[in-house]
């Protein structure tokens, strides 16, 4: 036998007595007692738990009614208030109402006045535009595009007479008019001489495009093509410096 063995199972003499005389029944029934009574905290505790979640939750939703009321009393007073205006809410929609049919009604409009006056000036002293005849795009209409390849998109088309005194430069006078805002594309009949008159006439078929409409009520419209047109005016600027 090891020393270790032996150490361990010396007798040790003059220690504190144990006995234990109770029969075994007395420790089970005692260790059950206490099994009991912390089943019976630990079910206290989770009871007790469960009534303050039950709390919790009813007092968490008497505050949500609470705001729920509110919310629906202030809407009832804003219903209220409201319906103190609903004239003037009813004038506004009349209003907005008119704006759009009125941006939407002149969104083909074309200032032909100052537009003729701008082609009369483009042409040589002498020359006089006559026999003036448009047709154009409306507003539930579009206006034909051309089936030939490489034709500018036009919302309309100009038909004039051009008379001169003298055999007229009809190159020259395309190239003047391709100066105009909204020009596309023109193309001339025939230049033919009235004996009564002496003189000259031909007819010119022009194509416009969006930049001559007036847009009188379109703000955003008007502000998007002028700035189109400074864009296009800085990148020729650009191009000629180099």
């Amino acid at each position: 036998m090891s020393a270790k063995k032996q150490s361990s199972a010396r007798l040790v003499v003059g220690g504190p007595a144990h006995a234990n005389l109770l029969p075994p029944e007395v420790g089970i029934a005692a260790r059950a007692r206490a099994m009991r009574r912390t089943a019976s905290v630990l079910v206290v505790l989770s009871v007790a738990l469960v009534l303050a979640s039950v709390v919790a939750v009813s007092v968490l939703a008497l505050v949500e009614d609470a705001k729920l009321d509110a919310a629906n009393a202030r809407t009832d007073q804003l219903v209220q208030e409201q319906a103190q205006y609903s004239e003037v809410l009813r004038v506004k929609g009349m209003l907005e109402a008119a704006s759009a049919a009125q941006l939407v009604g002149t969104s083909t409009e074309i200032d032909w006045k100052s537009y003729l006056v701008n082609i009369q000036n483009s042409l040589p002293e002498g020359t006089l535009v006559t026999n003036v005849s448009a047709e154009t795009a409306t507003p539930i209409v579009d206006f034909v595009q051309p089936s030939v390849p490489l034709q500018g998109d036009r919302i309309g088309e100009l038909r004039f007479t051009a008379t001169s005194t003298s055999l007229p430069n009809v190159e020259a006078w395309l190239v003047a008019l391709s100066t105009l805002t909204g020009y596309v594309d023109a193309s001339p009949g025939s230049v033919t001489l009235d004996e009564e008159s002496l003189t000259y006439q031909v007819t010119i078929t022009m194509h416009i495009n969006t930049d001559a409409l007036l847009l009188r009520f379109d703000e955003a419209g008007r502000a998007a093509r002028e700035a189109a047109t400074a864009q296009t005016a800085s990148d020729a600027s650009d191009s000629e410096s180099e």
